[in-house]
């Protein structure tokens, strides 16, 4: 599935990135920086009710790209041949471990 080709949260050195670029347009903002060691660059943005994601090579052509909306996440995969319908699913509940003791 396209949204496997996004690092995972423990795999993107945190401590490594050298410059974040960073945009707003209206109440809406962008973090855009490079994955160390991948040649791929990381957008997230942030606006009311939405969350948006996109991997792009470093000449800025995008990868992947996701948008949450709520429970909806929406993925469309630029590396695939185009189709009309976008990939959805519904994030599911997250589960916290129980403890003991």
């Amino acid at each position: 599935m396209a949204a496997e080709k996004f690092p995972l949260a423990s795999e993107i050195g945190w401590s490594r990135i050298k410059e974040v670029r960073v945009s707003s347009d209206g109440g809406s903002y962008s973090f855009e920086f490079e994955l160390s060691g991948k040649k791929q660059l990381l957008t997230i943005s942030i606006a009311p009710g939405q969350t948006g994601f996109v991997l792009s090579k470093p000449d800025g052509s995008p990868i992947v790209h996701a948008m949450q909306k709520g429970r909806e996440i929406r993925v469309v995969d630029f590396s695939k041949r185009l189709s009309l319908k976008p990939t959805s699913f519904k994030a599911g509940a997250i589960k916290r471990p129980k403890r003991h003791g």
